[in-house]
């Protein structure tokens, strides 16, 4: 026999035991389909490679299998009951241009869900980008063109079928490419007649009666110079804006007058513009002067890029489609349930950006239910995202909207994302209380927010009961974690800013009027606790996460990010480290409600943990930190003194032996501006602090085994202690495992503080 029949015949001979392979899984009660680069949406799926007679063979696309597994299931359905399906997707880049949406009759059951997984062995991509190919040289430069890329410049123009397209972001085999940014510019000093806008919780008291809505603030941009110019495709062009130090608003324009040198955005900014800020404008194509930087003209249909000398645009790919897959029931009816997706890896998603009618979060830093991660999961439950890969893609990772229940992410690899990492955003303010009991474990999450600066890590709003553990967050723009709801400002002037889009536009206005009215018949109107049973966002674990090099780019942020959520959320044994630039590594942000804080350990950061709430903070340790406790605790917040209500025992405070920071925090007694006397501490108890730093604000007004709060020598163990001054013998062998351990006859053991294993906190896929 020649070799080539005997291929064949073993290839045939494969072929038979696939199928009988196939046969013998749906006699066993479970049916195995197959999607591959070589399929056809036309064959039946049942086969991993196409048969030698070309007539059947694995399936082409994800919309095909999961209708497959739809009919399949519905005749079974009828004749044997409950079966299993697994779809088995084959390695390879698949293209992908619509959503694939799994509704509840794609559901599968708790003894039998329909799994979505990689063929053994290999790695399926699914791109929400098309490549860009047949890049020419630019001939003559367009109208605009720096010095600098005169005659650098390539470009390509798209298909007349691209015509709703909007280029926002390209990458290419590298990465995410660079669009051109010009320098900041500086506004005139210009005032706008009405601003309430600026910071509104500074307004609500001014707002807080029910007359009219007033007026909504402008949209205007004023420029000074030539800074702008009337672009032809001034829809392209987009401004960012950075009125505050936790907000990043990249908004596109919708008009330049040059005469009056003012500029209008198409969309509402989160706050009304300041004359006092500098702004900056991307995709013009006057500020491409670098190599690998482009910009993308929608009235020529064009994209301009001056290439890296060995690239020519080569691999380019432009992002086209957001939402890859949506898991989606019917609301207050149906869910969709029992679906799993493993292995998968996913690229280049479309970058969000807001449009009139759209609703937001806290500070605009992430969009109320609204499809713009690839991943999306609405009224769903019982779902399992496992061991994927959400890679160079510009929007967010995986959100769980509104009604999500019992939902797994679990050892799932972030990197490099435009946007948030995972969300879960559950109903706005309001009673229906449906995001929770989910659970985020072993995710490693970095280098996200790469185009929206204020991207956090894992963002939980409205959303409670959730398990959020051995998690790995680390080179993020700005907060790693966090947990808020709508603070009792914005109940108030939801009315009459009804055009202010962060939480204001999401209130469920009905269910809110009568707590509302409550409040304000109350002394004290801006409590939190008149609108706790509004506020989802309650009794989250958060726990065993390491949280590293948060603030990479903005400012006021935080490693943990805690403001206006429900009680009873636990922060316990997290690891904390290298966080530079934070207004505290763990925060209590305005109107926080009674919040658990044990075991955890803050180390190489700027400051320590931040108070602006009621609180336990037990056992923790706060090391190589010269700020080590700050916030309103050494003052009535809301009306109430912040020390009876924080519960500050068995800490270990332990200040760096050099830092650059001059005013030292809560231990030294001398009448000095901004150093804090020991009466401003919340309560401590059997706590303490040591530091080798020898400068004076470091340095207490006592001796080594003194308790600072008196000044008196005490004996741990045996005299009552708040916070004493004594070395508590950290075993720095074992802390370099992680491991905060004591070496024999630390003073931290007499007073019961115990020592805390982080030997195994983050995700495994980050060791």
């Amino acid at each position: 026999m020649r070799y080539l029949d005997v291929k064949s015949a073993l290839k045939q001979l494969l072929f038979v035991a696939m199928g009988i392979c196939f046969l013998f899984s749906s006699l066993a009660g479970q049916q195995v389909i197959y999607v591959s680069k070589k399929g056809n949406d036309d064959w039946s799926g049942g086969l991993a490679e196409p048969a030698a007679d070309g007539k059947d063979g694995p399936l082409a696309t994800l919309e095909a299998a999961k209708m497959k597994v739809r009919d399949l299931r519905n005749e079974n359905d009828n004749e044997n009951g409950d079966q299993a399906f697994e779809v088995q997707i084959r390695g390879g880049l698949y293209w992908q241009t619509e959503t694939v949406v799994f509704s509840a009759a794609d559901s599968g059951t708790q003894t039998n869900p329909v799994v979505y997984k990689a063929f053994p062995g290999e790695q399926p991509i699914f791109s929400g980008g098309i490549p860009v190919t047949q890049w020419k040289p630019c001939t003559i430069d367009p109208v605009g063109t720096s010095a600098a890329a005169a005659g650098n410049l390539y470009y390509v123009d798209l298909p007349r079928e691209s015509e709703k397209w909007k280029i926002k972001s390209l990458y290419d085999v590298d990465g995410l490419l660079k669009r051109a940014i010009s320098e900041e510019f500086m506004p005139p000093n210009k005032k706008r007649e009405s601003d309430f806008n600026t910071q509104g919780k500074t307004v609500w008291k001014e707002l807080l009666s029910n007359d009219d809505p007033i007026k909504p603030f402008d949209r205007n941009i004023y420029y000074q110079n030539q800074d702008l110019r009337a672009w032809d495709n001034i829809e392209d062009i987009e401004v960012v804006l950075r009125n505050h130090r936790w907000a990043f608003n990249l908004l596109p324009l919708a008009s330049i007058d040059v005469e009056s040198k003012t500029a209008v955005l198409a969309v509402d900014p989160t706050y009304q513009p300041s004359h006092k800020r500098a702004f900056w404008i991307e995709n013009a194509i006057d500020h491409l002067d670098e190599p690998g930087e482009w910009v993308f003209n929608s009235q020529l249909r064009r994209i301009y890029l001056w290439p890296e000398k060995t690239k020519e645009g080569r691999g380019v790919v432009a992002p086209l489609l957001q939402e890859f897959i949506r898991v989606e029931g019917v609301e207050d009816q149906n869910v969709a349930q029992w679906i799993r997706f493993e292995g998968l890896e996913f690229r280049h998603g479309q970058r969000d950006t807001f449009e009139p009618g759209d609703k937001g979060l806290q500070h605009d830093w992430e969009a109320f239910d609204k499809g713009n991660a690839i991943l999306r999961f609405r009224h769903a439950e019982n779902c399992v995202v496992d061991r994927c890969k959400f890679r160079h893609s510009s929007g967010t990772g995986i959100r769980l909207d509104l009604h999500c229940q019992k939902i797994t992410v679990s050892s799932n690899l972030l990197e490099h994302l435009g946007s948030n990492g995972i969300v879960l955003s559950g109903y706005g303010p309001g009673t229906k209380d449906e995001n929770k009991f989910n659970t985020i474990t072993d995710n490693y999450i970095h280098h996200i927010g790469e185009l929206y600066w204020h991207a956090s890590g894992i963002f939980v709003t409205q959303s409670g009961h959730n398990t959020i553990t051995h998690n790995t967050l680390e080179d993020l723009p700005y907060n790693g974690i966090v947990v808020s709801g709508c603070r009792p400002h914005e109940f108030y002037i939801h009315k009459r800013i009804p055009f202010r889009r962060a939480w204001v536009s999401s209130i469920r206005s009905q269910e809110c009027e009568p707590f509302i009215k409550n409040a304000l018949t109350q002394k004290k109107r801006s409590k939190i606790d008149h609108f706790l049973p509004l506020l989802h966002a309650r009794e989250n674990d958060i726990s065993m996460n390491e949280v590293a090099r948060t603030l990479l780019k903005l400012g006021d942020g935080n490693a943990v990010y805690f403001s206006a959520m429900g009680e009873n959320n636990r922060l316990e044994r997290n690891y904390l480290h290298d966080n530079y630039h934070v207004a505290g590594t763990v925060r209590l942000d305005d109107d926080p409600s009674y919040t658990i804080i044990r075991e955890n350990v803050i180390t190489n950061s700027e400051r320590g943990i931040g108070i602006k709430g009621p609180c336990e903070l037990r056992n923790n340790f706060v090391i190589d930190v010269p700020m080590f406790l700050r916030g309103d605790v050494r003052l009535k917040f809301s009306g109430v003194d912040l020390r009876e209500k924080v519960e500050c025992s068995h800490n270990i405070f332990f200040p760096p032996e050099m830092t650059e920071e001059t005013r030292g925090y809560y231990v030294h007694g001398r009448g000095i501006k901004d150093l804090p006397f020991h009466d401003k501490l919340p309560r401590l108890e059997n706590s303490i602090y040591f530091s080798n730093n020898p400068d004076k604000p470091f340095v207490p007004d006592a001796k080594l085994g003194d308790d600072l709060m008196s000044s008196q020598a005490v004996v741990p163990g045996v005299d009552e202690v708040k916070l004493l001054y004594a070395d508590p013998m950290f075993d720095e062998e074992a802390m370099k495992q992680k491991i905060f351990r004591f070496l024999p006859g630390s003073p931290a053991e007499k007073l019961g503080i115990k020592p805390i294993d982080l030997s195994e906190v983050g995700s495994s896929l980050a060791r």
